[in-house]
């Protein structure tokens, strides 16, 4: 970008192509070549951000209050970041709060402008009078400035707007179609440079009430904000994942469908709801054989654990339960599996006899094991009181007959005569 008049603060009048300091040793280095290369990156930043991103609010920059005083208003604004019209970021770092003249109106636009300001003067060494200045600021700080205008007549660049083609009629594939968009939104928008006569970022409209305060005009016109990757990249997921309705289109819309359409929509709609009823049987059949497979092994774990408590002459009762256990699942197993009910039904019937033996082990196993089968007992306790899924439900029980296959029963100690 070649050096521009206005480039000192920021504005530019035109395109021109970008033009930076060329380093080699021994060079002079001087105030114009450093000026260069902060211009030729500024102006590379704020050229992008004006034609690839945009211009408006960021962040904050909310108005938070309006008030009248005897020099003009006070105008606070909250902390934020907007882009201008020329691609300029103006950063307000904290709530701040402005003196304006008092306009001469009830009514008023609020705009916010990049300013820069001077700072940190310093003196000049001598330079064999190439400077008159005895002093000249050693920093510039990017601020802002605040301004308004009478009325609230909305004078912005409107929003732009895209005719989507029909990709039945205009386009014969999605790839002719972006190419359509892009060439369209090219023609309007693109064809020509932006004017540099509106640079201000507008932060809202106002009007005085008759008791003297001012707050938001009837006639607001919108904020201007950034579209950011984000909401852009929010949108597409939530159009694309809305496979109900992704154009919010009107279901009581007429159907411009042929008879011939119709009739093919009708024929896959039977052929889905067939292929819904054998998903359904398959369903069904798998959870009976999962309902009587865990029956099954808690006959064949508690008839194995029955057998090596009975080799303890002092423990009756465990083994007599046990046993009790695996009998109810041999007799109960085709009944308890005919539907999801009876199931619930004989779980819960058979949940008294697993804690009662759990109270009946004490001593009798080693204490980890009859922890791990305690534990497994009570979660298949709050699986029924949860109303859990049947295959949960029997999932806990697996976990059960786990418990209880692995209980390590302790040998009793006979006492010498």
């Amino acid at each position: 970008m070649g050096h521009d008049p206005d480039s000192s603060n920021g504005m530019r009048r035109d395109l021109s192509q970008f033009r930076k300091n060329r380093f080699f040793s021994g060079k002079l280095m001087t105030p114009r070549d450093m000026e260069a290369e902060q211009e030729y990156h500024a102006e590379r930043l704020h050229t992008l951000s004006q034609f690839v991103v945009g211009s408006g609010i960021v962040n904050g920059l909310e108005v938070q209050s309006i008030s009248d005083t005897d020099d003009g208003l006070e105008v606070t604004i909250e902390p934020g970041i907007a882009l201008d019209g020329n691609g300029r970021p103006i950063v307000v770092d904290r709530v701040t709060t402005t003196s304006l003249p008092c306009p001469t109106e009830n009514e008023l636009s609020l705009y916010i402008q990049y300013d820069e300001v001077e700072m940190e003067p310093v003196p000049v060494p001598n330079t064999d009078d190439a400077i008159d200045d005895e002093s000249t600021a050693n920093r510039t700080l990017e601020s802002f400035e605040l301004t308004y205008r009478e009325g609230t007549s909305d004078e912005r660049t409107q929003r732009l707007t895209v005719d989507i083609p029909d990709l039945g009629t205009d386009c014969a594939n999605t790839a002719s179609l972006s190419h359509r968009l892009l060439e369209q939104y090219h023609d309007q928008y693109r064809s020509s440079i932006p004017s540099d006569s509106e640079t201000g970022v507008f932060l809202g409209s106002f009007e005085r009430t008759p008791d003297g305060d001012w707050t938001d005009s009837e006639a607001l016109a919108p904020r201007e904000f950034v579209y950011d990757h984000e909401l852009l990249f929010g949108t597409i997921i939530d159009h694309i994942t809305d496979t109900d309705n992704p154009h919010r289109t009107p279901t009581e819309r007429e159907s411009s469908a042929s008879p011939d359409d119709l009739t093919a929509v009708s024929d896959r709609l039977d052929a889905l709801e067939t292929e819904v009823e054998h998903v359904k049987r398959e369903q069904t059949a798998l959870t009976r054989y999962v309902m009587r497979k865990t029956i099954t092994a808690r006959a064949r774990v508690f008839d194995a654990l029955a057998e090596q408590l009975e080799r303890r002459t002092s423990e009756g009762d465990g083994s007599r339960l046990a046993r009790e256990i695996a009998t109810a699942a041999r007799t109960a197993s085709e009944q308890a599996c005919e539907s999801e009910d009876a199931y619930r039904r004989h779980v819960r019937h058979v949940l008294e006899q697993l804690i009662d033996l759990g109270d009946r082990l004490e001593g009798a196993t080693t204490e980890a094991s009859l922890e791990r089968y305690l534990r497994s007992v009570s979660d298949l306790r709050e699986t029924l009181e949860d109303d859990g899924s049947v295959l949960a439900l029997a999932e806990t029980q697996d976990r059960v007959c786990e418990a209880a296959d692995a209980l390590e029963v302790l040998v009793d100690i006979v006492p010498d005569e």
